[in-house]
């Protein structure tokens, strides 16, 4: 296995997508888009073939939120999200401080995972919220 920080192609981005069931449909224009914007690409190889992905999207210097944390299904429950997860927790420790704000939205069971990162559940007077944007 090889980890490379760097974005993937983004046809394969798309194929993990949908290999690890995370995927909804994403058009590949959008996909490039998405990479290129990235702060952070945290990409695990096998013989050439993307099966781990995660990466850190937001402003590079308050807002910061962990996305598309992501393992083929063959992979999964090996250690790669931890994998993963430890790259994103070295750049927070070399680019945050206590002024950051880092986020993330989790499936279960993968909300185990991110608390072994400190990562925590909101606070009762907090909520977390999210839009579907809609098209008319």
């Amino acid at each position: 296995m090889e980890i490379l920080l760097k974005a993937p192609k983004p046809e394969d981005y798309i194929e993990l997508g949908k290999s690890s069931g995370m995927g909804g449909e994403k058009s590949l224009n959008r996909a490039e888009i998405a990479l290129g914007n990235s702060l952070l690409n945290v990409c695990i190889y096998e013989n050439d073939k993307l099966i781990g992905y995660g990466r850190i999207v937001g402003d590079g210097a308050i807002t910061f939120v962990v996305a598309d944390i992501m393992v083929h299904k063959d992979y999964q429950r090996k250690g790669l999200g931890k994998m993963i997860m430890r790259q994103v927790d070295n750049y927070f420790k070399d680019n945050c401080n206590e002024e950051c704000h880092i986020t993330l939205l989790a499936n279960r069971p993968a909300d185990k995972l991110y608390s072994k990162f400190d990562f925590k559940y909101l606070q009762d007077f907090e909520v977390g919220m999210k839009r579907k944007n809609q098209n008319s």
